[in-house]
């Protein structure tokens, strides 16, 4: 049995960061640092649990095209195989990035053809992930993310930023999800409320594990009837905060699968997305086994 499995649109971020404004039209403005690295997403819970030890699955999709290849390329230079390539009717099925990181936050710029696992067959999907003890709610299939559950499987999700956020989207499956964690400005947006502990006690009607990050300010979760808190840790001197939710979720999973309370696995979470922003891009920042029990 797999430690986790999940499926991940592949992800190329171009990284510029150092730049003292963003171009107004017509001009151009440099950047003292450009990186080109593998995105956010499931895929970064993959590589860095990989990393761990874990074992893991990745599920993905990548055609004949170039920046599939720089795909494959970046996977192999960071020493990852373990991923099930699953062909779609697409030439371009790799989601790319601009990521310009500001000192204090980050803002995007994406292409992305919307290839997800959606395209895939419920029975295709499920028979990839039934044989892992913790997965993400799989896109596009509510109907497998409840038989999953009903199999035992532990779910995550994280839905992530879109103008058209909304409760509707997610009610059908959310109550086989064991942790959801979305940032405090999409849990405000899904519960049209403006503070984060009463987006908590809205998702708190639909899910096991509502949890909110709050960037410098840790995490929030609901829990025995009641709000709780967990500080960030203090420790760690933020450099680019790109990836920094992924890794949270790394923590979160890495957690799950040792068999910790919830309140240890978000703590774990903060960990690794305070040490993910010491280093440019989503996997700068090396997660150790050495750095988890410095901090047990």
């Amino acid at each position: 049995m797999y430690d986790f499995k999940t499926f991940a649109q592949m992800n190329l971020d171009l990284l510029f960061k150092g730049f003292q404004r963003m171009p107004s039209p017509g001009e151009e403005v440099f950047a003292d640092t450009f990186l080109l690295q593998l995105g956010g997403g499931p895929q970064v819970c993959s590589l860095v649990l990989d990393k761990l030890g874990c074992r893991v699955q990745l599920g993905t999709f990548l055609g004949d095209d170039d920046l599939s290849n720089i795909s494959r390329t970046l996977l192999n230079q960071y020493g990852f195989h373990n991923v099930t390539n699953f062909p779609v009717d697409h030439p371009e099925p790799v989601v790319v990035t601009c990521v310009f990181s500001f000192d204090n936050d980050r803002a995007f710029l994406s292409h992305n053809t919307h290839v997800y696992e959606s395209l895939l067959s419920g029975q295709v999907v499920y028979d990839f992930l039934s044989d892992a003890k913790i997965t993400f709610a799989p896109v596009g299939h509510p109907d497998v993310t409840k038989r999953l559950h009903d199999a035992g499987v532990r779910i995550v999700y994280d839905r992530g930023w879109s103008d058209d956020l909304s409760i509707d989207d997610m009610k059908d499956f959310l109550p086989f999800v064991d942790v959801f964690a979305p940032n405090d400005k999409e849990a405000m947006k899904i519960s049209g409320t403006n503070k984060p502990e009463d987006a908590l006690r809205y998702l708190a009607r639909y899910t096991k594990h509502p949890v909110i990050t709050l960037g410098k300010g840790g995490c929030a979760y609901f829990d025995d009837g009641a709000v709780q808190y967990l500080p960030a840790i203090d420790d760690f001197h933020a450099v680019d905060t790109t990836g920094a939710g992924d890794n949270f979720m790394a923590g979160v999973i890495f957690g799950m699968a040792r068999g910790d309370s919830i309140r240890e696995c978000l703590s774990l979470g903060n960990l690794f997305a305070g040490k993910s922003t010491t280093a440019i891009g989503c996997y700068g920042a090396e997660i150790t086994q050495e750095l988890i029990d410095q901090y047990k």
